[in-house]
């Protein structure tokens, strides 16, 4: 068994719970074609990246902003933790950004994405905003204490759907291994912070799932 199918079999495992409902994710119509040497990126890949890392990037500053005003030391905990999970996820997509060439800036546009129904695509359109954490942390500047943890709670959670349907969508459809592995690795630490998530929620009055959803995608071992 080569080590790219094991770890394949290992995040499965791990993602996998017979209580878990199954995810609704959209196939892609326009299946890509891997880039050829010295070719950019598919748009749909690169659109994941410059996603990813928006997402990452605002869960640090969601992160920096409940260490000030979170109401006690296990919430700031948690918070930590999620921002920990992004600042790793910021570096490993920094080094995959800069392991291929991109296409022109303005190909990447945000609305470009549910439209093509590739990568970076998410089942529920509300979702599909990409500054949804810069919106959470303006709203909540204002907020400590309960009233923050509350907002923080709520917003993440949304947010939260959004990347892991980000990350999935990905994972099934792009036809590089490297980052089909990336996509699949990184969402059993997503689904754990939204695991968290949740089970923080019923504290603020906040209905939310108690288990994370099964996470569907093709096999990397496939990609080219």
């Amino acid at each position: 068994m080569s080590k790219l199918s094991a770890t394949v079999l290992v995040v499965l495992a791990a993602l996998s719970g017979p209580a878990w409902a199954q995810a609704n994710l959209r196939p892609d119509p326009n299946p890509r074609v891997p880039p050829q040497p010295g070719q950019a990126l598919p748009v749909e890949d690169a659109l994941f990246l410059r996603q990813a890392t928006a997402a990452s990037q605002g869960q640090q500053e969601l992160g920096r902003l409940a260490a000030e005003k979170a109401p006690d030391d296990a919430f700031k905990a948690m918070a930590q933790g999620i921002a920990d999970t992004h600042r790793k996820l910021a570096e490993q997509l920094k080094g995959l950004a800069q392991g291929h060439p991109l296409p022109p800036a303005d190909a990447l546009k945000p609305e470009r994405t549910d439209a093509m129904g590739a990568a970076g695509a998410v089942t529920n359109p509300a979702n599909a905003h990409e500054d949804m954490a810069r919106d959470a942390v303006n709203t909540l500047k204002g907020a400590s204490g309960e009233a923050f943890a509350k907002g923080y709670i709520e917003a993440q959670l949304r947010i939260h759907d959004r990347i892991v349907d980000l990350y999935q969508t990905e994972a099934s459809n792009t036809p590089a291994r490297e980052l089909a592995t990336f996509a699949i690795t990184s969402l059993v630490a997503i689904q754990k912070d939204r695991d968290a998530l949740r089970q923080t929620a019923g504290r603020f009055g906040i209905k939310a799932p108690a288990e994370g959803q099964a996470v569907q995608y093709g096999d990397p071992a496939k990609a080219r």
